[in-house]
């Protein structure tokens, strides 16, 4: 038995470094060889509840078929064998886990009751299951925090070696061949991050109440493979003769499912650790498949909780669609090209952050928004003009998006995708309140048929040293063809006036539309 103990923490480590792998395929160039939405469109929670919300059908989510079947089959296994949240959790038990670990039984209907909230707000257009479901919560915190986190202190580290004067050509070998294809050049700060990483390490802090405290009573995900893994003929059987009650088994099971007279198992908790056979007397407990009807148990909800969860999904959902507008948004609050209309969006976002993630290896102005658009717009990508332009040569947001909130626009139709409209300040801008040429936004205006033109104005340029009316004493005043403009932002985020830029995007003209792929328009 410990040989398959030693198999499952192999399956466990591979499982977490695949993950990570795909979410370090998030990158540009953007080659993969593996999708970073693989995970996401492995989970059936978000498959269900994204495609309730919006009434629709996405097909790469028949992926989280394989998940959602496998319960029948083996149990709650991919909680034991393959979440890599799950797995992190274990290594965060074995660093902060208490001697005494608190049973915490009273708290394990939380995570059904949870579960019955998302499902319900969903089905009433309202999806808030990205808050905490594992693998979304997951790939958000890698995407947005430690990543990062890890370019910054990998590119401050190769900083320190050469101004130290390591100049060697390893050191440079390396991080030609190596770091430019895994890690962006530049770390990126997220909007919210601080957020993102709380809520991460509340989750592994949790092992010092009990071991996997998080999967035994607060993950959505976990409760929807539970239920169906109580069907399961894939169970843990004891053999009454053998067992002596010494309850090793009892005290030792990282999820409370082995019940006080050590032969019962509560089989929606059980996920085939084997940690139990482990202490136990030889041949007294194995796994195999049997009646799925023995120690089959009722759902680990009253009747009461099931329409308090079920009726408290429904109010949220109702109380924030009639709050929030979704045409109230800021002016400045811009979404990404290809972005579906408002409200098509929200029911279809998962806050996943892929699409911040792999912008911030090209523009970098995708950003999470916070409460600036009201709550149901929360987490949501909006373009931040102020840290970062839309490249217009990169469609990478649609083409990660793994629920098409963001479409994937072809190359040559997104650089005609308006987003928003440019719109130049007098006040603050150079030329006009100081006569003074300033060139910076349309140097830069990446259209074919530049949207900044200039207006001349002979004889007013200032301090040029030149007679008035000399051809070259012109007056270069910046003005907006609308006919071209597509808002990229470029112009707003390399303005040179301090403070707020003198030439802002607004969504005045934006295009959203919920078109299928094969009709474009």
């Amino acid at each position: 038995m410990k040989k398959a103990i030693r198999i499952r923490q192999a399956v466990q480590l591979a499982a977490l470094c695949f993950f990570l792998i795909t979410v370090l395929q998030a990158n540009y160039p953007f080659n993969p060889w593996i999708p970073p939405e693989l995970f996401l469109w492995l989970d059936p929670l978000t498959a269900l509840t994204t495609m309730a919300a919006e009434r629709t059908w996405i097909p790469w989510f028949l992926l989280s078929v394989i998940v959602l079947v496998s319960p029948i089959i083996v149990g709650r296994g991919f909680c034991g064998w393959f979440c890599p949240l799950g797995t992190l959790i274990d290594i965060s038990d074995r660093i902060i886990a208490p001697r005494k670990s608190r049973s915490g039984r009273r708290f394990r209907h939380w995570k059904t009751i949870l579960l019955v909230l998302f499902i319900f707000s969903s089905i009433f257009s309202f999806q808030i299951v990205w808050l905490m479901d594992p693998l979304v919560l997951l790939w958000r915190t890698f995407g947005s925090v430690i990543f990062p986190l890890i370019t910054f202190l990998f590119n401050g580290s190769f900083d320190l070696m050469l101004d130290a004067g390591l100049r060697s050509d390893f050191l440079f070998d390396f991080y030609d061949t190596v770091a430019l294809k895994v890690l962006p050049l530049e770390s990126t700060w997220v909007n919210g991050a601080s957020i993102v990483a709380a809520m991460f390490v509340l989750v592994l802090g949790l092992s010092f109440f009990s071991k996997r405290f998080w999967c035994r009573n607060l993950c959505p995900l976990g409760a929807l493979l539970g239920l169906l893994s109580k069907f399961s003929p894939f169970q843990r059987i004891v053999n009454s003769d053998t067992c002596n009650d010494c309850g090793l088994c009892n005290r030792g099971c990282k999820m409370g499912a082995i019940e006080d007279d050590f032969v019962t198992t509560e089989k929606s908790e059980c996920i085939f650790c084997l940690n139990c056979s482990k202490v136990c007397k030889p041949g007294a407990t194995s796994y195999k498949y049997y009646s799925p009807t023995s120690m089959l148990s009722p759902v680990d909800l009253t009747r009461r909780s099931f329409f308090s969860s079920s009726a408290a999904g429904i109010v949220v959902a109702g109380s924030t669609n009639l709050l929030h507008d979704t045409e109230s948004r800021p002016d400045h609050f811009i979404r990404p090209p290809g972005a579906r209309k408002e409200e098509a969006f929200l029911d279809r976002c998962i806050r996943c952050n892929e699409c911040v993630r792999i912008c911030a290896t090209t523009g970098r102005c995708l950003q999470p928004v916070n409460f600036e658009a009201g709550f149901a717009a929360f987490w949501t990508p909006y373009a931040d003009f102020s840290v970062g332009y839309c490249e217009f040569n990169c469609n990478l947001c649609g083409e990660i998006c793994p629920t098409s909130a963001i479409e994937t626009l072809p190359l040559k139709w997104k650089q005609v995708r308006v987003m928003g409209l440019a719109i130049i300040d007098e006040k603050s801008c150079i030329p006009f309140e100081k006569s003074e040429n300033c060139i910076v936004c349309e140097e830069h205006c990446p259209t074919p048929n530049k949207a900044i033109v200039f207006e001349k104005r002979p004889g007013e340029a200032k301090d040029t040293g030149l007679q008035n009316g000399d051809e070259d004493n012109v007056l270069l005043l910046p003005k907006v063809n609308k006919r071209y403009c597509i808002g990229c932002g470029i112009c707003e985020t390399k303005c040179p006036v301090e403070g707020v830029s003198a030439i802002r995007i607004v969504r005045e003209g934006e295009v959203r539309k919920d078109y299928r792929r094969f009709n474009y328009v």
